[in-house]
C-alpha cells in the first residue's frame, strides 16, 4: 500500500491541470452523493424512530393514569365500604363514577393509539380494564340506589380481589413490554449516534477535500501564473535573462512557463544585437573624445595644478622617498631665498639644506637635519614645529607622509602670530600686577553661579581670608546673615539692568564678625554681544576715613 501510494505521488506531476481538477471535482461530488443518501436514510430512520418514541412515551403515560385512576377507584370503593350513613357513601360513589368516565376515557385514548403489533396484548389488558370498569359502576350504581351495605355484597369478596389483581398483573406486563421497547429505541438511537457520527466525519472529509483543492488551486495554479504573470511584465519593462518559475513543470503551468522562456530568449537576442551596435558606436565616439582630451588635458591639468601650489600661503615642499625634491613653489623659495636653480623638482633636499645653511637659515647641519629628517619619513610620524631662524624669524613646519613613501611639508612664516603672543602676555602680567597691586579690592564673579573667580591681594586683606578659600566659592559661603542676601539681590539686580553703577556705600559685615564700611562699584563685563558673563566689584575700604572723621 504504501509503495503505491508513493508511486501515485511520484505520477502526480505527470497529470495534467484537466486531469487534476476533474479528478478533485469527482471525488468531491462522490463525497458529496454519499452522505446525501446517508442523510436521506438517517432522516426518515429518525422520523419513524421519533414518532415510535412518542407513540411509547404515550402509552407509558396512559398506563400511569390509568393505574393511578384504578388505585384512586379502589379508594372510593372502600370510602363506600366504611361509610356508615348513606349520604356518604354516595358522595363516593358519585366520584367512583366520575373517576371511572376518566378511566374509559384514558383506556379509549390509549386504543387508538395502538400499533398493529401491540394489539394482541393491549386486547387481553382492554378486557380485564372494561370488566372492572364494569364492575366498579354496578358497584357505585348500587350505593346509590340501594346503599353502601349492597355494594359491600356485591363487592368486598375474592372473587372481586383476584379479578382486580389480574387486571394489575396485565397492566405491569404491558408496561414492562413498553419499558422493553424504550430500550430498544434507546439502542437505535445510539446506533444513530453513529450514523451521525460518520456523517460528521464525511462532512469533515468534505471540507478538508476542499480545502485541499483550494489550497491546491491557489499554490499549484494561481500563484504559478501570478508568477509567471510579474516575470512577463518585468520582461516587457525590458528586463531579461531573468529565471522562469515553474518552467519544469509538466503540464499545462509548465508549457505556458517555457513559452514565456522562448519569448525571453528572443527578445534577449535582439536586445544583445542591438547592445551590439550602440556599444561599437559607443566605443568609436569615446576613442575619439579620450584622444582630443588626453592632448587637451595633459597641459591643462599640469596648470591646475601650478596653480593652485602657487596659489598657497604657505610654502610647499614634497619629496620621494629618497629625498628628492617632486615639487616645490614659489612662497618655500622666498621664505628661504633660494634661487629656482636649487630649489627645483628633480633637486636633492641636501642641496636645499646646504644653501639655507650657508644663507644662515640652518641652525643645524645639513647631515644632522638630514638624517632626522630621513628618520621621521621612514617611522610615517606627522609632526608640527617651530624652528627659530637665524634671522630672528619664527617658521612654522608641518610634515605630513605622502602614499607612496614620499614626504610633504608646509612651510609658514609664523613671526608676527609669535610676536604678537608675546605682547599678549605682557599685557597680561602687566594688568595681573597692576590689579595686585592697586589698593581698592576687585572682585570678579560668574554671572550664572554668582561664584568668585577672581580676587586680587587687596580682597585678601578686606575679607580677612585668603584666595583659596574664596575662589570658587559664592557670597552665601563667606559672608553672614543679611550681609549674604544684601550681595545676592545687588548681583541680581545688576544682571537684570534694575540699578546704576554709580559706587554705592554701604556697611557690611566681613568674615570674622568685623564690621567695614565700603563704597562699592559694580559693573557687567560681556563678551562680544551677548549676554553679561561676569560681575566685577571694584570696592574701596573707608572704614578708617570715617572713624577719624568721628
Amino acid at each position: 500500500m504504501r509503495e503505491l501510494l508513493r508511486g501515485f505521488a511520484k505520477s502526480l506531476p505527470s497529470f495534467s491541470l484537466n486531469d487534476k481538477i476533474s479528478a478533485a471535482a469527482a471525488a468531491f461530488a462522490a463525497l458529496v452523493l454519499l452522505s446525501t443518501v446517508v442523510s436521506l436514510t438517517a432522516f426518515r430512520e429518525q422520523r419513524a424512530l421519533y414518532g415510535r418514541l412518542e407513540a411509547l412515551s404515550a402509552a407509558s403515560r396512559n398506563i400511569e393514569r390509568i393505574n393511578g385512576l384504578i388505585y384512586a377507584v379502589v379508594m372510593e370503593s372502600r370510602g363506600i365500604y366504611m361509610s356508615a350513613d348513606r349520604t356518604t357513601a354516595r358522595r363516593y360513589a358519585d366520584s367512583q363514577l366520575a373517576k371511572l368516565q376518566q378511566l374509559t376515557k384514558i383506556a379509549d385514548e390509549w386504543q387508538n393509539q395502538i400499533t398493529p403489533d401491540d394489539g394482541a396484548r393491549f386486547a387481553q389488558a382492554k378486557q380485564r380494564l372494561d370488566q372492572f370498569i364494569a364492575f366498579r359502576t354496578d358497584m357505585a350504581r348500587q350505593t346509590i340506589s340501594v346503599g353502601s351495605t349492597a355494594a359491600r355484597e356485591l363487592g368486598d369478596n375474592d372473587e372481586n380481589r383476584a379479578a382486580r389483581t389480574a387486571l394489575n398483573d396485565e397492566l405491569d406486563q404491558v408496561s414492562r413490554a413498553y419499558a422493553e421497547w424504550m430500550s430498544e429505541l434507546d439502542q437505535l438511537a445510539d446506533a444513530r449516534g453513529a450514523a451521525y457520527f460518520f456523517l460528521g466525519t464525511l462532512g469533515a472529509v468534505k471540507i478538508m477535500l476542499l480545502a485541499t483543492a483550494v489550497l491546491a488551486l491557489r499554490h499549484g495554479v494561481l500563484r504559478p501564473l501570478l508568477d509567471i504573470a510579474k516575470v512577463t511584465d518585468r520582461i516587457t519593462a525590458g528586463r531579461i535573462k531573468l529565471r522562469i518559475p515553474h518552467s519544469k513543470r509538466q503540464d499545462e503551468i509548465g508549457r505556458v512557463a517555457r513559452a514565456v522562456e522562448a519569448f525571453q530568449n528572443g527578445v534577449f537576442r535582439i536586445q544583445e544585437l542591438e547592445q551590439h551596435e550602440i556599444e561599437f558606436e559607443r566605443q568609436h565616439a569615446d576613442i575619439l573624445r579620450e584622444h582630443v582630451r588626453l592632448e587637451q588635458g595633459a597641459l591643462s591639468t599640469q596648470q591646475r595644478l601650478d596653480a593652485a601650489i602657487a596659489s598657497m600661503a604657505q610654502g610647499l615642499i614634497m619629496l620621494d622617498s629618497f629625498c628628492y625634491v617632486l615639487m616645490v613653489n614659489d612662497q618655500y623659495r622666498a621664505l628661504y631665498n633660494l634661487p629656482a636653480s636649487i630649489a627645483r623638482p628633480g633637486a636633492h633636499a641636501r642641496d636645499i639644506l646646504a644653501h639655507r645653511a650657508k644663507m644662515g637659515l640652518l641652525r643645524e647641519k645639513p647631515s644632522e637635519y638630514l638624517a632626522a629628517l630621513r628618520q621621521r619619513m621612514k617611522e610615517g610620524r606627522p609632526s608640527t614645529v617651530e624652528v627659530d631662524l637665524g634671522d630672528g624669524r619664527v617658521i612654522r613646519v608641518c610634515e605630513r607622509p605622502v602614499q607612496g613613501g614620499g614626504w610633504m611639508a608646509t612651510h609658514e612664516d609664523f613671526t608676527a602670530q609669535r610676536r604678537n603672543e608675546r605682547i599678549l602676555a605682557r599685557a597680561e602680567y602687566f594688568l595681573a600686577a597692576l590689579l595686585e597691586n592697586i589698593p581698592q579690592a576687585v572682585v570678579a564673579k560668574d554671572a550664572e553661579s554668582l561664584r568668585y573667580v577672581f580676587v586680587n591681594r587687596a580682597t585678601e586683606v578686606l575679607f580677612g581670608l585668603p584666595r583659596s578659600e574664596i575662589i570658587g566659592r559664592a557670597a552665601r559661603d563667606l559672608f553672614p546673615e543679611p550681609t549674604c542676601t544684601l550681595i545676592e539681590n545687588f548681583d541680581r539686580q545688576l544682571l537684570s539692568d534694575e540699578t546704576d553703577q554709580t559706587p554705592k556705600s554701604h556697611s557690611v559685615e566681613m568674615p570674622g564678625n568685623r564690621i567695614r564700611e565700603v563704597v562699592v562699584r559694580r559693573l557687567r563685563v560681556s563678551i562680544g554681544e551677548g549676554e553679561p558673563k561676569f560681575l566685577l566689584n571694584i570696592i574701596e575700604d573707608r572704614t578708617a576715613d570715617q572713624r577719624a572723621a568721628a
